[in-house]
Parts: C-alpha cells; sequence; structure tokens
C-alpha cells in the first residue's frame, strides 16, 4: 500500500439508517447512515452484506465525490458495534433486523429487559417467553433469526481476517453459507473453482494466510489445473504432460516430482484427464485435459457421429433429385452457373448430414452458400444461418439474402453458459449453415452441434487460414483432417463469389 492510499484510508462510526439500495448477488449496497458529526445523513456505498438499518457500525474505507451524488463513504469493510443505550437498543431490534421482531415487540423486550437484552438474546433465548405476546413459535423465530444474522458477521469477519475483500467475501458467503469458514481453512482452492471472480492466484493468497503450506499437495493439484486453465486461454484443449509438468514447477515453485506425484492423485481422484494421443512424428503423447474440455471434446465427436449415422433425413428431397433439373432452376434464379467444385458442395451440402465447404478467398464460398439456401428453401426447408460473431453473421445475411443470428444468440447462451438448446430440447432445423466456422471454438461447437436435431444438415463453412477460434481448440482445422466427415475444398479463384 502506497503512503497515498494508506493517508486516504478513514473510519466512520454511524448508525445505519436505511438501505437505498442492494444488489442480492455481490452484495453492494447503497446506504444513508447517521453519525455524530453532521445533523443530515451520510452515504456510504460497497458491499455491506447483513448489515441492517438500526445498527451500529465501524466502517473503514475511504471519502470519494460522486459527480452526481457527491460526497459518500467508500466502504472496504465494516464491523458492528452492538448499541449500548435501551433506546439504541430498541431501535435496533425493532429495525427489521431480527425476523420475528418488530417495533412492538421490540420495544416490549426492551421494556422487560432493559440493558440485558441483547445479552438476553444471545445466551438466554428461552427467557425471551416473558415477554407479554411472545410464545414459543415466535421465540424460535427469533433465536433462529438472531444466529442466522450472527453467523453471517462471524463469516464476513472471518473473511476480511484473512486477507479477502468484502466484494469477494460476499460471494464466498453466497455460495457457501455458514460453511465459510469451514471451506476457507481447509479446502481454499476449492474457491478458484467455485466461486466467480476468484482464481487460482487470489485462492492461493488466501490459502498462505489460513496457514496451508507452500508444498501441499492440495496446493499443487490446484496448481495443475490453474495451469491447464492458463493452456486453455491460449488456445490449447490439452497439455503433454511433461509441458504441464515443467510449467506447473515453474509456476507453483516446488520440485518437479512432487509435482508428477501429485498429477497422478489428481487423475485418480478424475480432477483432469490424462489420455495416450498420436502424436505429429506418430509416437504417443500423454495428452492431459481439464475435465470439462475432455467432455466437450467427446460429446462433440459423438455429436458429430449421431448426425453423419442417423437415418432420418429432414431434407429428403435431395436424396433422389434431377440434379440438370434443379441446377438449371438455380442458374434462372441467382443469374450464374455454377463451376464444378461449387456444384459438388451444392450436392454434399444437401446429401450429407454433416459436411465442411472450405477454400481461401475468392473462392465463392459465400455463392455457394447462397445456391444450397435457395435449393433448401424452394422445398420449403427450414433453413437457419448463423456465425460466431455479430458482424460475421451480418456479412452472411447480406450476401444470401437469409436472415442470420450469432450462435450464441441462436442457442440463447446464458451467462455460465447454459444453453436454451440442447440434446434434450434441440432447435426445430432442417439446414443448419455456420459460416466463418474456423472461429468455433470447442465448448461453443459442442454447445451447437448437440442442438441439431436427428436428420437435420449441418455445413460448416469457414477457412482455417484466415480468422482463428475465439477459445481452446481448432474445430474446423480438426475436422478438415478427419477421413469420416465429407468435404469440398473450393480452389478455383473467380470474381463472383464477391
Amino acid at each position: 500500500m502506497t503512503a497515498s492510499s494508506r493517508l486516504s484510508q478513514a473510519t466512520l462510526d454511524a448508525v445505519l439508517e436505511r438501505l437505498t439500495y442492494v444488489n442480492e448477488e455481490t452484495g453492494y449496497t447503497v446506504a444513508r447512515v447517521a453519525t455524530d458529526r453532521s445533523n443530515d445523513l451520510l452515504t456510504v456505498v460497497g458491499a455491506l452484506l447483513g448489515a441492517q438499518p438500526g445498527e451500529s457500525l465501524r466502517l473503514r474505507g475511504r471519502w470519494s465525490s460522486h459527480p452526481k451524488y457527491g460526497r459518500q463513504f467508500e466502504v472496504d469493510s465494516y464491523t458492528t458495534v452492538l448499541p449500548a443505550t435501551i433506546q439504541g437498543i430498541q431501535r435496533y431490534l425493532g429495525s427489521g433486523l431480527v425476523k420475528g421482531i418488530g417495533p412492538v415487540f421490540a420495544e416490549r423486550i426492551v421494556a422487560h429487559f432493559g440493558l440485558d437484552t441483547l445479552r438476553i438474546i444471545e445466551e438466554e433465548p428461552a427467557r425471551l417467553v416473558e415477554v407479554p405476546g411472545l410464545g414459543p413459535k415466535r421465540t424460535a423465530k427469533i433465536t433462529a433469526a438472531w444466529e442466522e444474522q450472527k453467523a453471517i458477521k462471524e463469516v464476513m469477519v472471518f473473511l476480511q481476517g484473512v486477507g479477502v475483500s468484502t466484494s469477494l467475501a460476499v460471494r464466498i458467503y453466497k455460495q457457501y453459507g455458514d460453511a465459510s469458514t469451514d471451506v476457507v481453512t481447509k479446502e481454499p482452492y476449492r474457491l478458484a473453482a467455485d466461486v466467480w471472480g476468484i482464481g487460482f492466484k487470489t485462492a492461493d493468497t488466501v490459502a498462505r494466510s489460513v496457514g496451508i503450506p507452500h508444498d501441499s499437495p492440495q496446493r499443487v493439484m490446484a496448481g495443475l489445473q490453474y495451469t491447464l486453465s492458463e493452456a486453455t486461454d491460449n488456445g490449447h484443449c490439452y497439455l503433454p504432460e511433461p509441458e504441464l509438468v515443467a510449467d506447473a514447477t515453474k509456476i507453483l515453485d516446488v520440485p518437479a516430482d512432487l509435482v508428477s506425484r501429485c498429477l497422478d492423485d489428481l487423475v485418480a481422484d478424475e480432477g483432469v484427464v490424462r489420455e495416450t494421443l498420436p502424436g505429429s512424428g506418430g509416437e504417443p503423447v500423454q495428452a492431459v485435459y481439464l475435465v470439462p474440455m475432455h467432455r466437450a471434446e467427446q460429446s462433440l465427436a459423438s455429436s458429430l457421429t449421431r448426425l453423419l449415422n442417423g437415418r432420418a433425413d429432414r431434407l429428403p428431397h435431395f436424396a433422389g433429385v434431377d440434379w440438370t433439373k434443379a441446377l438449371t432452376w438455380l442458374r434462372a434464379r441467382t443469374g450464374n452457373d455454377l463451376a464444378p467444385e461449387q456444384e459438388q458442395a451444392v450436392r454434399l451440402a444437401l446429401t450429407s448430414k454433416v459436411a465442411v465447404l472450405t477454400g481461401g478467398p475468392g473462392c465463392g464460398k459465400s455463392f455457394t452458400v447462397r445456391s444450397i439456401v435457395e435449393l433448401a428453401a424452394a422445398k420449403k426447408a427450414k433453413v437457419t444461418l448463423v456465425a460466431p460473431t455479430g458482424r460475421a453473421a451480418k456479412r452472411l445475411s447480406e450476401l444470401t439474402g437469409h436472415p442470420a443470428a450469432t450462435v450464441h444468440r441462436l442457442l440463447q447462451l446464458r451467462p455460465g453458459g447454459d444453453a436454451s438448446y440442447d440434446r434434450d430440447n434441440p432447435l426445430d432445423v432442417d439446414l443448419l449453415v455456420v459460416d466463418e466456422a474456423s472461429m468455433l471454438d470447442l465448448i461453443l461447437a459442442n454447445k451447437l452441434v448437440k442442438a441439431v436435431p436427428p436428420g437435420a444438415h449441418l455445413l460448416l463453412v469457414g477457412d482455417v487460414d484466415q480468422l482463428p477460434s475465439v477459445g481452446a481448440g481448432e474445430v474446423l482445422r480438426d475436422l478438415l483432417t478427419a477421413p469420416t466427415i465429407p468435404r469440398v475444398r473450393l480452389t478455383q479463384i473467380f470474381r463472383q463469389a464477391t
């Protein structure tokens, strides 16, 4: 921390008067507080999970000036200071902090127990039945609500004590609830897998503060998964085992033999997948995958096989079509002849359930796609065009005269990666054309192909030498090397494609 940031730190003692805005997911709160230093209410902002109106708080943070809302206090952390006066206790209990106690019962409880009220609720809650109108049911409800509030605050204080920021502490509590302290103390590396916004490095910092040894197997196994995760960010679906061990050894600063032993344990625990693959030189390679990447690869392969070998056909008209007649009609429709390669691609897309159309710039891929769409539409087929990006989808629509969408929009992908359409709820489509397929990464391709219904035709169009995939995996390149996937490569360059 710099000298200037230390100087900007401040402490503010205040009573929480009202909550103006609360984001339930992040805990971010805008609140108004009363202080001894001003007759006016002040604005505080920050993660205030568990804080309730009527509470006395000690806030730590800094003052800032908002262009619209003026001076406000940005909270980094806070602690609850229990009220010490009869009036303060009554207001505290009557604020809605504890379910089952409103202003009326707060007044009765404080009238009966006085300054001992909070100690009674904490240590002898059964005595609440002494208060007129408080029976066993309401007393049990009050006791449970008090314990819940106390648990939230204890967890928050603990997490802040081990160096977790308030905003991340809120996410941890949302994920684990009362188990938060146990998870952070005993399994801190779970945070990286379970809590959005926490990666290995943050989890590693927390682990150090709770005393997890530098060479702990738990740390090394988490570091191996982190190393693979970093590799996927760089476009790799897996790493060869020697490369993974070398990279993890460097990142973790531990002996290589320890990393190798922990990798064996991680494979045995099914935390990663080890698979023997043929290497570029013919020699076998021990490949190590993150579980989601391996599942996606297996799923994509089985989905493509299912489509290729399925008996159903949603474009049955083209199995016995008179191609001379069809192509004559198409020429009249488009005003252009198809080159032999293009004609081959048109036939393939409309008769094969899975096909790849590739070729460099100027080889007529777009005109070929337009021709395929024209013929399918003439037979009243349900045609859907997609591309990985909005820009590519717009261009595809302009070139074909048919609406196009992004893959994300088509599948209605939600935050977190879940799709509205999948194998159990497939798309209603007879022909699905995917343009700029070189940009499809493994995860997105798997989600898309899973949503293609049996009998539908899938055409992937792209040039592997142009746009690279967005995430890990080069799906189009791999499909072009797969002997079972039908494909046409356009090689003749001419201007009609533009």
